[in-house]
């Protein structure tokens, strides 16, 4: 099950982008507070506690036990870490997300699914273990969350998996995703030759008419032109079809040999 820690809070008056700066120069991550029976509120805590919280959290669903402090006075909260937001270069959190959840109300939200054992089909057969979900979606009570579920997968052989209906889920949870999806999947090795193929360097698209037309000239003895040339010199057999043309005069030569008959 999800291990409950506990974490302290202040309540965060302080807004603008300068101020939650100054906030984290003094070791002070700003954050906000949620849920369906609670109006969102801005919250602080201390960087380093959170950062301890998360670095020993054995999942990605971390409960938490939220003290907030409002003028002296705290209140406790039971709330689930939504989403933290992590500095692209430093080693630092910008913000941190708090959904609150009641105990007595069930909750829903993703698990991570992680394999048990080696396939004997991957051992003996050399298959290759596909993963097809690498979480699933479940409800149950905060006191039930499961930080995993783990599926044992050394009997599958090369074309067999296992489906979500067929995982027995932990006490007091109930998978919300398909009975019929399957979550691994233990495949053939792929041959050389079809390895190759599909690592070979793909080439440029097929023109299919371009390379049709090519071929019909090549049939009927005809030659495309060459870059950068206006004309192309004509095949052997169009050279003879040009000398027949040459000997049959046109219209005009005609009308010179026969001179018209005098009226």
């Amino acid at each position: 099950m999800a291990k409950q820690v506990k974490l302290n809070a202040k309540l965060r008056t302080e807004a603008g982008k300068d101020k939650v700066k100054q906030l984290r120069n003094k070791g002070v991550t700003p954050g906000v507070v949620y849920g369906a029976h609670t109006k969102p509120f801005s919250i602080t805590v201390n960087a380093r506690e959170l950062g301890e919280v998360l670095h020993h959290a054995t999942g990605e669903n971390v409960l938490v036990d939220l003290t907030v402090e409002e003028n002296g006075k705290a209140t406790n909260r039971l709330a689930l870490i939504q989403d933290v937001q992590h500095h692209p270069f430093n080693d630092v959190i910008l913000h941190v997300d708090l959904h609150e959840v009641l105990a007595t109300e069930k909750l829903r939200t993703k698990v991570p699914v992680r394999p048990v054992g080696e396939p004997a089909g991957v051992k003996t057969g050399g298959g290759v273990l596909e993963y097809i979900l690498r979480e699933l979606h479940v409800e149950c009570l905060p006191k039930d969350l499961p930080d995993v579920v783990e599926v044992n997968v050394e009997k599958l052989e090369i074309g067999q998996g296992i489906h979500v209906g067929e995982i027995t889920p932990p006490a007091g949870v109930a998978f919300l995703d398909d009975k019929g999806q399957p979550v691994f999947l233990v495949v053939a090795p792929i041959a050389e030759e079809e390895a190759a193929t599909t690592e070979a360097k793909p080439g440029e698209p097929e023109v299919i008419g371009a390379k049709k037309e090519e071929g019909e000239a090549a049939a009927e003895g005809e030659a495309k032109p060459a870059a950068g040339k206006a004309e192309a010199k004509p095949a052997a057999g169009a050279k003879a079809e040009a000398g027949k043309a040459e000997a049959k005069p046109a219209a005009g030569a005609k009308a010179e040999a026969k001179p018209a008959a005098k009226k």
